[in-house]
């Protein structure tokens, strides 16, 4: 099987269309060479940033094409003040033009919408770990573990945009002029200058934003929605529905992977379980199914999940076991 081929395989897996000899020819050709599996890994990458900027692609060569050059007369009016660059095509892109008949807007995201010379910087974390990042415009984000952060090492134009997986506390510094703007794989957050938290985990479906300062707005790039979020509201994204919905609700645990503090006010304890879940990355397992509902007001600080169901077994009297390092089980107890 020649290359071209194989680079139809890549665009169908991206598809969910390959089949289980398909995805065992490819992983061998793949595995064959690292050039091959260079290639693969460039071509999802323009696929994901494809989906960011254009709506999904249908395999019509022709109608494709007609597509592609609205978006680019389009993209070409929007930005007339601008100077066009041009760049060398290397040795994987003259690859990639092979695919084009059969994913013409893919590569069309790459080239028209490739970010200018301004270099850019990847901040990532491993489990465990944090990272606090102060970018060139005095904006300071904190990045939760697991998670990754790409930002340009100076901003130019008229916004300010970063891109992220996983999970940080943003404190954005105001500029009026220039908006400042979060993107992610399916969601986009604008601000001009606030104080959030956003969750976007790759294992999960849903985007949650959550802010403590100003003034953001959250929008779908696959449905034509968003809202507007204020102090104290939450608004989150459900991939699996399409569903964007806000909760003005007091959300002040969002962000207490950062600060190390839960809060609660006739708080049911099963809310707070599912904060330590999440925040920690445990499972806990409550076998007195009456015990969900007790309500906690009590401040935690340093938090740990043993130290708060330390307190849940002398408050209640409940029996804490520990089953592994990350498996927790509470029972018995009486709700006072």
């Amino acid at each position: 099987m020649d290359q071209d081929n194989y680079i139809t395989l890549i665009y169908k897996k991206l598809k969910k269309e390959l089949s289980p000899t398909e995805q065992k020819s490819l992983e061998g050709w793949t595995a064959a060479q690292p050039e091959n599996a260079q290639l693969q890994q460039q071509i999802e990458e323009n696929w994901q940033l494809s989906k960011k900027i254009l709506p999904p692609i249908s395999v019509d060569a022709k109608k494709d094409f007609q597509g592609f050059k609205k978006r680019m007369q389009a993209h070409k009016t929007a930005n007339a003040p601008q100077e066009a660059i041009v760049r060398p095509i290397n040795s994987w892109r003259r690859k990639l033009s092979i695919a084009a008949a059969i994913a013409i807007p893919l590569l069309a995201a790459w080239w028209i919408f490739q970010p200018s010379n301004v270099p850019m910087t990847l901040a990532q974390t491993s489990m465990g770990e944090t990272k606090a990042i102060q970018l060139s415009d005095g904006t300071t984000i904190n990045l939760n573990e697991n998670s990754q952060l790409r930002y340009p090492t100076a901003f130019t134009g008229g916004k300010r945009q970063v891109e992220l997986t996983g999970e940080a506390y943003f404190e954005v510094e105001s500029d009026p002029n220039r908006p400042f703007e979060v993107m992610m794989e399916e969601t986009k957050v604008r601000v001009l200058g606030t104080v959030f938290n956003i969750r976007h985990l790759a294992g999960e479906k849903k985007t949650k934003v959550s802010v403590e300062e100003g003034k953001v707005e959250l929008s779908s790039l696959t449905i034509d929605k968003s809202v507007i979020l204020t102090k104290n509201e939450v608004g989150v994204y459900n991939s699996s529905t399409q569903q964007l919905t806000e909760n003005k609700v007091n959300n002040k645990n969002a962000s207490a992977w950062k600060s190390k503090i839960l809060s609660y006010k006739s708080a049911p304890l099963q809310s707070i379980v599912t904060d330590l879940e999440q925040q920690f990355g445990i499972k806990t397992i409550i076998t007195s199914e009456n015990m969900n509902n007790c309500l906690v007001t009590a401040r935690f600080t340093d938090t740990t999940p043993k130290k708060v169901y330390d307190y849940m077994v002398s408050l209640y009297r409940m029996e804490l076991k520990e089953i592994d390092a990350s498996t927790y089980e509470l029972s018995k107890g009486v709700c006072k």
